[in-house]
């Protein structure tokens, strides 16, 4: 009997050791490794230059343009680090020279722990990743081809609102007074942000939901639509309607009219606009992130790396540019490894194990 608990303790390791491989291999990456067997030494270099990316990860600034080429044997991994504020969709966009090759893209939530929390992944034929921030974040995008790959990729990552715009034909001119303006003298402080446009345009379900409430309560916001959408947990605001086209209960979907732009409540005389807003469980949140647009870069043409050899001493940098923090000083001659290209930078691989960015 004293033997028990060890038995015990043994099958709960069992158990959750088998819990994490069957998660694991519902993952691209997970699939794609349980198809090696553990000894192969080939597929352990793949491996381990994605641990030691993933561990050091390189920083970038979004939005971020480049041309990967990977022409050697164990497909070197590349991992970048960038921050993402509340309420924004970070999305990864890929280029490959054809539908067959293969190519691991993977969204990592940033903690420190050793296990890191898999976001997102490209899956299948798909061509595009997107993930939405619910706080301010750090996420670690990486990047590896599979095995034995030597293409040229295309590589775009940028950030886009996660929420449609509300007021429709309208886009961030509109926006004209922001989070934390004085109101009534400075009594308070505005906890929104104010889209104006004429009388009677829709306004729309920034995301799919559940609308709350919909009709006139109070003198503040006047006739008003309150909306628990199902993207990001968050209750959205819209006051001062001229009129609802919604009921409390229905469920919507993004894009869906809800109600028209007016003056109602206690912007009546004023100009007509939207108040609107965004509440988590701690109260009113900014919300301009969640519908900010951006402009999307533009494609490019495809380059084709050469290998590459310094002609000239330069610094590794932990980023494309020279506000970066340096790693190291390498020598005139020095041969590195060229992963990728972004502008005037170079991604590489010197000494084997450190990557940084050097000047073209």
């Amino acid at each position: 009997m004293k033997h028990w608990p060890i038995y015990i303790l043994l099958l709960l390791l069992i158990s959750t050791c088998t819990h994490i491989r069957t998660l694991l291999q519902h993952t691209e990456r997970g699939k794609y490794e349980s198809s090696f067997p553990r000894n192969d030494s080939l597929f352990g270099l793949w491996k381990a230059s994605h641990e030691r990316a993933m561990a050091d990860p390189l920083q970038i600034e979004l939005p971020y343009l480049a041309t990967i080429q990977i022409g050697h044997p164990d497909a070197s991994a590349i991992v970048y680090a960038v921050s993402v504020k509340q309420g924004q969709q970070l999305v990864a966009e890929l280029k490959r020279p054809s539908d067959g090759t293969g190519f691991l893209l993977e969204f990592f939530n940033s903690n420190t722990t050793p296990s890191k929390k898999l976001l997102a992944e490209l899956s299948g034929a798909s061509s595009t990743v997107e993930w939405s921030a619910h706080d301010d974040d750090s996420v670690r995008i990486s990047l590896q081809p599979l095995l034995n790959d030597s293409a040229v990729y295309q590589v775009k990552i940028y950030t886009q609102p996660a929420y449609h715009f509300p007021v429709i034909g309208k886009d961030n001119g509109a926006i004209q007074s922001f989070w934390g303006a004085d109101r009534d003298g400075g009594a308070r402080r505005h906890e929104g942000i104010d889209i104006f446009a004429a009388r009677g345009t829709p306004v729309l379900a920034v995301s799919d939901g559940r609308i709350d409430f919909a009709g006139e309560r109070g003198s503040l916001g006047g006739k008003q639509i309150w909306l628990s959408e199902n993207k990001l947990g968050f209750r959205v605001y819209y006051a001062h309607l001229d009129s609802t086209a919604v009921h409390s209960g229905r469920q919507v979907l993004r894009g869906d009219t809800l109600g028209f732009v007016g003056n109602t409540g206690n912007a009546a005389g004023g100009p007509p606009h939207l108040h609107f807003g965004v509440y988590g469980r701690s109260g009113a949140v900014d919300p301009l992130n969640f519908v900010k647009k951006f402009a999307i870069p533009p494609d490019w043409e495809y380059d084709t790396l050469q290998p590459k050899a310094l002609t000239e001493r330069m610094l590794l940098r932990t980023g494309p540019g020279t506000s970066y923090p340096t790693r190291l000083q390498l020598d005139k001659g020095e041969p590195v490894k060229l992963l990728a290209q972004t502008g005037k930078w170079l991604h590489v691989v010197a000494r084997d194990t450190i990557a940084g960015f050097v000047r073209r």
